[in-house]
């Protein structure tokens, strides 16, 4: 921000030398006759004013940052002025003085201008708030002003009460308007306000105060001007001015802090006064405005505690999906690390070993025949171990990172069903984008039910869908073998690690994740939804293996119920032919396929 003008500092000073004269007059025992004096009530008291409102001007031009608030604030001291020279030069010497006049116009349009002045300022701040934080703000205020009404003498709206006028009710009401707004935005910018806002505030708190007493002065008929109760509009407007000057400063406020504890103090304080207000207005009487203040403020603080709930909702999906995002990438590294190690050591030793066995059995072929027999069988071993190791690799593998989610299981099932007699198909129906988390979860639970339908199932066909959303990704992989054997699986308390752990991976991705019988209860369908970050949680299908239906509630499986669906394919050992008509998009079973060796990479973070 540009530094203060010579301009702007000249008028500053002259301003506060003015003032701090008019102050020193005000001080009991220094006037020689108390009471109203023309020389120093009214032309230094104007020329005070003056020079406050040509600070706001000069700072108005001198920085563009808040220029409609200040532009407001400036204009509601011109307004003030005008009322206050059309009172003094004219109306006070009628009589009766009329009321209301064009000068209590001026006075009020001052309070009504500063006013918008402020909540132009907190409208800029309040953009980057979350918007608990405006409502905590606006709760701070209605109790503050319904506190303010029900217990300060002379700041009490007189709703209802016989012979009240217009300007009874108006004054009282934009006092409490400034007191409400400079406490809703302390609550708000708390211990990140800047001095600019603690001046503002303070500003407007001063005018509220001194028009308190001035009222209750008036109302025991015991006002004089010139006294002390005047020096309060005086410093009320140089704490303005001060608070225009604080406001170019490079760093005006700092970000408000919204963790910790600290956020519910004043939701809870507030609550506590409003309790309090109607129930001491219930004993000794309460004041009709107050205790609408007071109800507002109690019904804005149930909407609070229900935003509250969802907030920490919110937070707590937010921080266990950056939780399982941040195992998945750690269980994936790990894997790449494992991987990697086995290749570069593991499978290149054995390999060596083989080129070194498969030599000496050549030559023991030729000079001791008997013995090749013996280093053949070694030979295969070690063979066999390597294709072990190298099927090891695969699994350890996580193709998704570098390609999409259906050609990643389009290779997982090649390798899973490359040795049995199974059909398999991956149908792909949805091609929204996925997130790399997500792709890797959603491909690790696909891939560990296939390996399960390999193990546990006699099936002959596997069909796997893949629906990518806008909302997420939802997978079904249905096959057609012995099915689910739920009840038996209850009944002997087993619980099958694989099954848990897709199980336990889907919920921590705020999805959900279930198994049944597949079409016509033959088979068994396993399905399961990943959220993407930031969208809710779609519905389960009801039924087989189509896509979109609702679920009941009853039949998914989530985190903290007491129930644990947890279905396992009936163990069995897996036969069976090749089913030819079956239309497939891929069949997996090609022999001699190449395992691809883990690709190494670079994570950017």
């Amino acid at each position: 921000m540009p530094h203060p003008t010579t301009s702007l500092v000249r008028t500053t000073w002259l301003m506060l030398a003015l003032g701090a004269l008019y102050a020193l007059t005000l001080v009991p025992g220094v006037r020689p006759t108390p009471g109203y004096q023309v020389g120093l009530d009214w032309w230094l008291n104007m020329a005070v004013d003056g020079l406050v409102i040509l600070v706001l001007a000069l700072r108005v031009l001198a920085d563009r940052t808040d220029r409609a608030a200040w532009s407001f604030m400036t204009a509601g001291l011109v307004a003030a002025f005008a009322g206050s020279t059309s009172y003094f030069a004219y109306y006070q010497h009628l009589e009766p003085v009329p009321s209301p006049s064009w000068a209590d116009a001026g006075w009020l349009l001052f309070y009504t201008l500063l006013a918008v002045g402020l909540v132009l300022r907190l409208r800029t701040r309040a953009r980057s708030m979350p918007f608990s934080l405006s409502l905590d703000g606006l709760i701070a205020g209605l109790t503050a002003a319904a506190l303010a009404e029900n217990y300060v003498d002379g700041a009490d709206v007189p709703l209802g009460a016989d012979g009240v006028g217009t300007l009874t009710t108006a004054y009282p009401l934009t006092d409490l308007l400034l007191l409400a707004l400079a406490v809703a935005a302390l609550a708000m910018l708390g211990r990140g306000a800047g001095w600019s806002w603690w001046l503002l505030c303070a500003s407007f708190v001063t005018f509220f105060v001194t028009d308190a007493v001035y009222a209750g002065l008036v109302a025991d008929d015991a006002y004089v001007g010139g006294e002390p109760v005047d020096l309060g509009w005086l410093l009320a407007r140089l704490l303005l001015a001060g608070a225009a000057l604080a406001s170019l400063r490079s760093v005006e406020s700092r970000t408000v802090d919204l963790q910790g504890v600290t956020v519910l103090v004043l939701p809870g304080v507030c609550g506590l006064a409003v309790l309090g207000l109607l129930f001491h207005g219930s004993v000794s009487g309460i004041s009709p405005f107050a205790a609408v203040l007071a109800l507002a403020a109690g019904v804005l603080m149930v909407g609070r505690t229900a935003l509250t709930f969802r907030e920490l909702r919110v937070l707590t999906e937010a921080r266990q999906r950056a939780l399982s995002e941040r195992l998945v990438e750690a269980q994936d590294d790990e894997r790449a690390r494992i991987a990697a190690d086995v290749h570069d050591d593991s499978v290149q030793a054995l390999a060596a070993v083989d080129l070194r066995l498969g030599a000496l059995r050549n030559r023991l072929r030729a000079r001791a025949p008997e013995e090749a027999a013996g280093v053949e069988t070694v030979v295969d071993a070690v063979h066999g171990a390597s294709v072990r190791l190298r099927a090891l690799l695969f699994e350890l593998e996580t193709p998704v990172l570098d390609a999409s989610l259906t050609d990643g299981l389009r290779d997982a099932a090649a390798q899973v069903f490359e040795d049995g007699d199974v059909a398999w198909s991956v149908e792909e129906r949805g091609q929204a984008p996925l997130p790399q988390q997500v792709r890797v979860s959603a491909y690790r639970i696909a891939r560990e039910a296939m390996v399960n339908a390999r193990k546990h199932a006699r099936a002959r066909q596997v069909t796997v869908t893949v629906d990518a959303t806008g909302r997420g990704v939802e997978v079904h992989v249905v096959d057609d073998g012995r099915g689910v054997d739920a009840t038996a699986s209850a009944r002997s308390g087993r619980r099958h690690s694989g099954v848990v752990a897709m199980r336990d991976r889907a919920l921590a991705s705020g999805g959900w994740w279930r198994s049944r019988p597949g079409p016509g209860g033959a088979g068994t369908a396993v399905s399961f939804f990943l959220p993407l970050p930031g969208a809710g949680v779609a519905g389960d299908p009801s039924a087989g293996p189509g896509l979109g239906a609702e679920q009941p509630a009853d039949q998914v499986g989530r985190a903290g119920h007491a129930h644990d669906e947890v279905a396992l394919h009936a163990p069995a050992q897996q036969h069976g032919e090749v089913a030819g008509e079956a239309a497939l998009e891929q069949v997996g079973g090609s022999a001699g396929r190449q395992h691809a060796r883990p690709r190494r990479r670079v994570r950017l973070r």
